[in-house]
């Protein structure tokens, strides 16, 4: 059969990669590859990751604009983990591709190269220097080579004083600078330790369930913490706390088995079966 010439020539590749319907909420649509790769600051196609005969990942693609803050959401098992686990650099996938920012392939980086080059990774539990002061924990954290000793005993600039000062207040921990990191309460450990990731001027910020442990105000205040930062950076969030995703979450991803099941803004994704038997039925 002649090849219909007013089809471009990716057209099958399209085709076999075009998402059902029913997976993709309103305003999301299927393009080339390269087109996706242009437009976007973090590109995950096809990645596929097995562990002794378990497929953590299988086939998951996934796509985060420039400033955008993606919630990701599935039951345990899901390989929402996995997949963070492979942005950062701390596990290497079997297959697929994974980009970041003008070019860097994440599968042939390492974590350090990763990190320097603007991906930083916050887990569940707080990890500050509880011996030290909050403003002291921010000057660590600040880029560049250093020694704790050499820093903490550097003169700042005016300018990294500024920005330290800006983060502290956006933290809403700019009242407890002189204040040891170890008595600050579970969540002001948590804006500590994303105000010390803030400090190295990340391109995306990947934060893993941020307000597990916290109390309902302090988990009203991250909101409104992680929303001011969109469009600063973008940010992927990984979360259990369904009322907390709908609050900050434009587009929502949700994971099962390894692989992408549905995506769209909160309510879309709500409304899928497929979804609630998957996952949200089973949270009542």
């Amino acid at each position: 059969m002649t090849p219909n010439p007013g089809l471009p020539a990716d057209f099958g590749d399209r085709l076999r990669r075009r998402p059902g319907p029913a997976a993709l909420g309103p305003g999301l649509s299927w393009e080339t590859r390269s087109e996706r790769r242009r437009r976007h600051v973090l590109f995950l196609e096809d990645i596929t990751l097995s562990f002794d005969g378990f497929k953590a990942l299988d086939g998951l693609s996934l796509y985060l604009g420039e400033g955008e803050l993606r919630c990701v959401i599935g039951p345990n098992g899901a390989g929402k983990t996995t997949m963070m686990d492979v942005i950062s650099g701390h596990a290497r996938p079997d297959g697929g591709e994974a980009w970041f920012g003008d070019g860097l392939n994440l599968l042939e980086s390492d974590e350090v190269e990763i990190a320097q080059s603007g991906i930083c990774r916050k887990f569940q539990r707080p990890s500050v220097f509880g011996s030290i002061t909050a403003w002291e924990n921010l000057e660590l954290a600040l880029k560049g080579p250093k020694t704790v000793l050499g820093t903490l005993g550097a003169r700042l600039s005016s300018e990294d004083g500024d920005l330290l000062a800006h983060i502290l207040d956006l933290v809403r921990l700019g009242g407890r600078a002189g204040d040891l990191a170890g008595i600050l309460s579970h969540g002001q450990k948590q804006w500590l330790e994303i105000g010390m990731l803030l400090a190295q001027k990340p391109r995306i910020l990947l934060l893993d369930e941020p307000v597990a442990g916290m109390a309902p105000a302090e988990i009203d205040r991250t909101s409104e913490l992680l929303s001011g930062l969109a469009g600063t950076c973008s940010i992927i969030l990984v979360e259990h706390d369904m009322e907390f995703v709908r609050s900050v979450a434009r587009t929502v991803t949700v994971l099962h088995q390894g692989s992408v099941l549905a995506e769209g803004d909160m309510d879309f994704v709500s409304s899928r079966p497929a979804v609630v038997e998957a996952y949200l039925g089973g949270l009542g």
